[in-house]
């Protein structure tokens, strides 16, 4: 008996799908387990490495055995002999990127299979949530560096880019869209008229070289975050993020769980529309008290 979640995708992604199975799994006071197979057998997806043990996480990586004898009914033996197999109806598949209300009555043992992308499956365990996700100690000096400016700046502002397979992938660009120059033109001006000090700008992103070509931070000061220890281990790009005050998040579920980890009590802008697929413009699983424009 146990609660198995598939764990796929990006940082962002996994720590979605980890937070809805710890939500899940206390309630059914049973075992959290992890699929992993997703990064063995990925094809066509952005290659993607498993993250979670950067944090201190009680779960357990489920065998094979445990996952068929969730997932599959069991087989009569004419079943076995036409190598016939049928989902159980501990299979759970996510039915889409809205709140699924039935979430609250699924029962043990389950199969989680999708991306959960909605506080409201473990808004009852935030707490406990945060602590899972406590990060460890920068492994450089340069970020040690920018972690104690961003606690000493008054206005910090984490502003996160995200391009690489939103923009390289055609397919991907379609159906995830890129935020443009208007959306963190009007983004900053938000924080800046509300505070009259010059905020300080942490700007984050897959491709800093394009940011320092291109960004117009408005006159503000800013840092480029370009540490190259951070290429494989994001997570602690997102300890940075989750320091500032403020946070100008993409459509993307990295920069979501910066600011959702702050501590801060500043403003977060998010985009009003999490995708550029015209059939998932409903989407979006930013707070209600984070400020969603276009």
């Amino acid at each position: 008996m146990a609660v198995i979640v598939k764990i796929m995708g990006g940082l962002g992604n996994q720590m979605f799908q980890y937070a809805a199975g710890r939500a899940l799994a206390m309630r059914l006071d049973t075992e959290l387990k992890f699929d992993t197979s997703w990064f063995v057998f990925q094809k066509n997806d952005t290659p993607r490495t498993f993250m979670l043990q950067a944090f201190s996480i009680a779960a357990i990586k489920a065998s094979s055995e445990d996952i068929n004898s969730i997932i599959y009914k069991k087989q009569s033996f004419f079943e076995k002999v036409k190598c016939v197999k049928q989902y159980s109806s501990s299979y759970i598949a996510e039915p889409s990127y809205e709140y699924w209300s039935d979430f609250s009555s699924i029962a043990n043992p389950v199969y989680l299979m999708g991306y959960w992308q909605n506080e409201q499956y473990f808004s009852n365990i935030a707490h406990i949530i945060k602590k899972d996700f406590a990060f460890s100690e920068f492994s450089c000096t340069d970020a040690k560096n920018i972690a104690n400016k961003i606690k000493s700046s008054f206005c910090s502002v984490s502003i996160h880019i995200r391009r690489g397979d939103y923009v390289e992938n055609p397919i991907t660009k379609q159906y995830h869209g890129v935020c443009t120059p208007e959306y963190y033109k009007k983004a900053l001006q938000i924080i800046t008229e509300k505070y009259n000090n010059s905020p300080e700008l942490f700007i984050f992103s897959d491709d800093p070289e394009w940011v320092k070509n291109n960004f117009d931070t408005r006159g503000c000061r800013s840092v480029i975050i370009d540490i190259p220890q951070h290429k494989d281990a994001p997570y602690h790009d997102m300890h940075l993020m989750s320091l500032c005050r403020h946070h100008i998040i993409a459509n993307s579920s990295f920069s979501w769980w910066g600011a959702w980890l702050s501590t801060g009590d500043g403003i977060v802008v998010a985009p009003k529309y999490w995708f550029a697929e015209e059939t998932m413009k409903n989407f979006n699983p930013s707070l209600p008290s984070w400020i969603k424009i276009i």
